[in-house]
This record gives C-alpha cells, structure tokens and sequence, in this order.
C-alpha cells in the first residue's frame, strides 16, 4: 500500500498553524481597539452597537448611510496617530472632532465595494484633545439581505486607533493577503487554467484536463471578487451573479473529480447543467431583500453534492486509482476544510476573519493537483511516443510485406501474361502458317503447279514476318499500316477476280498501332478479303476504314450472293479466327446484309488515347 506524501501534510499542517495565527490578531497595549459604538443610520433612531457591527443587528432591510460615533483618548505620546478600519462594506467617511480626515470612495450611489479594503487614515495631533474626542465613521451600504455571502454584507469592523508606526504594518499586512496577494493569485490561476486548457487541446480525449482547466478558470473568476470595486448598475444583480458563478465552477470540480479516475457518471453532465438552470431561476426570482438567506441554502446545497463527490471520489480511488487517493485526497480534504470554514462562517458559527482563508488556500490545490496533472500528461505522452514508434516499426514491416506480396503478384501477372502470349503465338502459328505450310506440302505432293506453290510459299513467309513483329514488340505508325493494308488488299483482290473499292480516312495525327493490334488487324483484314475471294461468288469488294474517338473501325462489303436465309454466314476455318482475335483485342464486330445482294463485315475495335508530344521551347 502506498503511503501519503510527508511533504504535502507538513505544508498542510504550517497552513493551519498559520490561519490559527491569522485568526485573529492580537491587540498591542499602546493602539487602542474601540469596540463601543452609537450607530445612527440617515433619518432612523440612534443605538448602542458593538463592533464589528453588522447591519443585520439593528436594521437589516436599510439601505444608505449609517453613521458611527467612537469616544476615545489620545494615546500619550507625541508620535503621529492614525485611524485603521479593517473592514468597513461597501465604502466609508472619517470625521475626527467634526474634521474630515479620509474616505474610502464617493458617498453616492452606486457604492464602490471596497468591503476587502482596509483602511487607514493618518490623524493629525492638532485636532485631537487629550480627552473626549469623537471619532465619526460615515458607512455607506446597501441592506443585508441584499448580499450573496455574509462577507459582502453591510458592517463595520473594530477600529483602532494609535500610533501611524504600530498600525501602518497591520494594514499593508492586511491590504497584501486581501487585495495584492488575491489579485496575484488571480492572474496566476488563469494562466495555469490557460495552460492545461491548452494541453487539453493537445489530448481532447483527457477530458478530466478540460474540466479542471474550466474549474481555475472559475475559480479566478470568484477570486476577482476580493479586489474589484466596479459593480452593476444594480447591487442585488451584481450580488446574484456573484452567487451564481460559484455552482459552474463546483460542477466542473465535480466533473473532473469522476472523469479522472474514468467513472463519469451517466446523466451527471445534463443533471449539473439543470441544477445551473434551477438555481439560476430560483436567484432570479428571489426577492431582494432575501439575497442572503436564499444564497445560504444554496451554498449549502452545492457544499453537500461537492462533499458527496469527494466521498465517491475516495471510495473508488481506493478500489480502482490507489495512486490518486493520498495525494488528490489529502488536497480534497483540505478543500472541504475550507470550504467548511466558509460555511461556518456564513451561518454566524464562526467571526468573520480579516482574510479569507479559502481564497489563498485554494491555490496549493490548484498547484498540487495541477502538478500531477502534468505528470500524466507527460506520462501519457510517452507512452504515446512509445506507441507511435511500435506503429511506425509494425507499418514498415507491414509495407515490406506488401511489396513482397506486390512483386510476386507482379511476377504471377507477368508468367500468366508470358504464357497467354505464347498460347497466342502458338495458336497463330498452328491455324495460319500451319495450315499454310500443310498445303504448300499437299500442292507439292499432288504435283501443283511451281507458281501456285510459290504464292502459297511468300504467304507463309509474311505470316511469319506478322508472327515475328508480335513477338519483338514492334510498333507501327497508322499511315505505314494503311498503306501496306491497301496494297496488300489492292493486289488480292485484283488476282482474285474481283474489282477492289478502297477508302480510308487519315488517321489522327501521331496515331501508333502497338505490334500486337497491327498484327490482328491485319490477319483480320487479310481473313475477310479471302473470305470475300472465296465464298461471296461477287464481283466487286469494298474495304472502308474510319477512325471515330479513339477507335479504328474496318468495314469489308461485297455484292456476293449475301446472306444464308438464317441470317448469319456459314461458319469455315475463317470465321472463328475473326471473331477470336477481335474478342482478344476488346473490340465487337457484326454481320449484316447489303441491300440488293452481298455480304457486310463491319469490325470495331478500341485504340489507346494519342499522348501528346512536347514541343520545344526556343
């Protein structure tokens, strides 16, 4: 089991020894303390009062000035003298023996709040008597039942008078812990809520770090309130709204709290945004004079629910999160005492003190906890760093697999395209100069004539010239191309007995046939014209070739004796070879019949778009 920081606790209990000496403090025997007092509040009835004087003793629902007479002695000696109020809400006025000697603010409305100032006033020897001076405090205030806390309601505190040496520390003591030192701790609070919101910003997933960051934020929102003398237009709504920004800033305690031992609670989110809404409500109709009594039960309310937070918070810290429970623990405990204190002191358990003990307490909080915070982060971090490089190391082992994986499909897609290349070839060779070959040797055994033999002989050697260029992977220029198809096609045709039509279009400029595309368009060409010379029994063929968007389209007519009655041609050794090399190339082709007699073969097939060629720059 873990064991609690030694450190922290001893800086916890100095803390307490420290706001045990703060408490109160005591008088020394040469500054008189007067603690007896008439009040006479502006057109009201004089009383007998005590200070520190409250407003709610005696004339709770006033709202003005109130005035206050001290008898005192001159204290002997002939050092100069001063007057040191410790508290007077919201701003005051010093008359010595009916002379002015000092003021806080303006005595008009609205009233400056000046309720966390001190004030300290020097009194000159010349208007003091030895004996029965009168000392008149003016108190200018709004009613008690108009404040959001007890420490922002209308009073004066004890004064003393007495040497300006003997007082002069306890109110530069007194104005640094109320006013410089919260003014401090303010800035400071902010931009440590600043930052973690930035290192939220870095890991939104951290929404524990959100929330505390908004929780600083809030915090040094209320702390403000301590130095700042600027109020709205109406006290009651000044007062309502320093009441209600306490409850966002608890909630976002609350939120953090759960989120970071990972145990958000389900609901909780709308649940605190609608007590917000409610307790917002419930201030805005409140009546003004019962400010006080309404903000009590709802400090409260909000103490209870943070309480029962904190207590969840240690229950599953221990189960769950041991490493958070002593540390984030011990600073929860020393807020509950804080906030215990506050408490007290709302409900006249507890004398108000000179400074506020939760406001410069609450910073330790921020500081332990914002510590740890960042260890996390930092921890989180590297962890994430660790991850990224196991990432990187696991994405590169996987790259080099796919590339192996790549290089042999490539390898795979190469030996299966080798192999479909030699079936190709293998099947030219077989059905055309094959059969070609077969018959030169049938003609000769039969004793055919030399120049039959001959014809037979150069048409096979061309078949293997168009085997050959297929296999180098020669290309041709669609001009070449044409011009052999036409002279080729010219001359069979003519030896065949039948009148040759020829009729080409240019080809698009910079047009190239791949080997493999001129060599099956040309047997393809070559097979119809024989087909045409065979079997159509015409006297007249005509070849058409066009070129629409990236297309070569080949169209063999005759005026034979056309189509069989079924509509399609009778099947030979050709026609097969047709249909085969054009399905190879992804092209379509159809047979139709010629009106007035004849047979139409029209071919279609798709070339790969022209790649422009770069011009020099001059």
């Amino acid at each position: 089991m873990s064991t609690p920081p030694l450190p922290l606790l001893r800086l916890l209990l100095a803390f307490a020894c420290w706001l045990a000496l703060a408490w109160a403090l005591p008088a020394r025997a040469e500054v008189l303390t007067l603690r007896e007092a008439v009040a006479t509040p502006a057109g009201g009835a004089s009383r007998p009062v005590q200070l520190p004087h409250e407003w709610a003793d005696g004339f709770p629902e006033f709202e003005g000035i109130v005035e206050y007479r001290l008898p005192f002695d001159t204290p002997g000696g002939s050092e100069l003298l001063a007057v040191y109020v410790p508290r007077a809400c919201s701003t005051l006025e010093v008359s010595v023996n009916g002379h002015l000697v000092g003021s806080g603010s303006g005595m008009e409305a609205p009233y400056a709040r000046n309720c966390y100032y001190p004030s300290l006033f020097a009194l000159p020897l010349a208007l003091l008597r030895p004996q029965g001076n009168e000392l008149r405090i003016r108190v200018a205030g709004h009613p008690y039942g108009e404040a959001s806390s007890r420490q922002r309601a209308s009073g004066l505190g004890a004064v003393q008078v007495g040497p300006m040496a003997e007082l002069q520390p306890d109110y530069e003591q007194q104005y640094f812990w109320n006013i410089t030192a919260a003014q401090i701790i303010c800035v400071c609070v902010l931009g440590l809520g600043l930052a973690l919101f930035g290192l939220w910003l870095a890991r939104r997933h951290d929404r524990y770090m959100l929330y505390f960051a908004l929780f600083t934020v809030g915090w040094a929102a209320l702390t403000a309130r301590l130095f700042a003398r600027v109020a709205l237009a109406s006290h009651w709504a000044t007062e309502a709204l320093v009441c209600f920004v306490f409850f966002p800033v608890v909630s976002f305690a609350m939120l953090f709290l759960m989120r970071l031992l990972d145990r958000p609670v389900r609901g909780m989110h709308r649940a605190l945004v609608l007590q917000c809404v409610v307790f917002a409500l419930v201030l805005a109709g409140s009546a003004h004079g019962r400010l006080l009594p309404v903000s009590s039960l709802l400090y409260a309310i909000g103490a209870l629910e943070f309480l029962a937070c904190v207590v969840a918070f240690f229950v599953l810290s221990w189960r769950t999160h041991r490493s958070e429970f002593w540390l984030v623990g011990a600073v929860l405990l020393h807020s509950v005492l804080m906030l215990v204190l506050e408490l007290l002191q709302q409900y006249h358990v507890l004398p108000l003190t000179r400074i506020h003990p939760a406001h410069f307490a609450m910073p330790l909080v921020f500081g332990v906890i914002a510590a740890r915070l960042i260890q996390l982060f930092v921890r989180a971090l590297g962890q994430a760093e660790t991850l990224n490089l196991q990432l990187e190391q696991r994405v590169v082992a996987k790259t080099q697999e796919i590339e192996r994986n790549w290089q042999q499909i490539a390898e795979l897609r190469t030996a299966q395209a080798t192999q479909e290349e030699r079936r190709r070839i293998a099947s030219d060779l077989h059905d055309d100069l094959g059969a070609q070959l077969l018959t030169i040797v049938q003609a000769s055994q039969r004793g055919g004539e030399p120049e039959r033999i001959a014809g037979l002989g150069r048409q096979a050697l061309e078949e293997m010239r168009l085997s050959v260029r297929g296999m180098t992977g020669h290309v041709t220029p669609a001009e070449e191309a044409l011009a052999d198809w036409r002279a080729e096609t010219v001359t069979r045709l003519s030896e065949g007995g039948l009148r040759p039509e020829w009729l080409a279009d240019d080809p698009p400029p910079g047009l190239i046939l791949p080997a493999r595309t001129h060599v099956q368009l040309t047997r393809i060409l070559r097979e119809a014209v024989s087909n045409a010379i065979r079997h159509s029994g015409g006297s007249r063929c005509a070849v058409r070739i066009r070129f629409p968007h990236e297309e070569i389209q080949i169209e063999v007519e005759d005026d034979g004796r056309g189509m069989p009655a079924a509509g399609r041609p009778q099947r030979g050794h050709g026609l097969p070879n047709i249909e085969r090399r054009i399905r190879n190339l992804g092209g379509t082709h159809r047979f139709a019949a010629v009106a007035g007699g004849g047979t139409q073969l029209l071919v279609r097939v798709p070339l790969a778009p022209i790649q422009p060629v770069p011009q020099e720059v001059a």
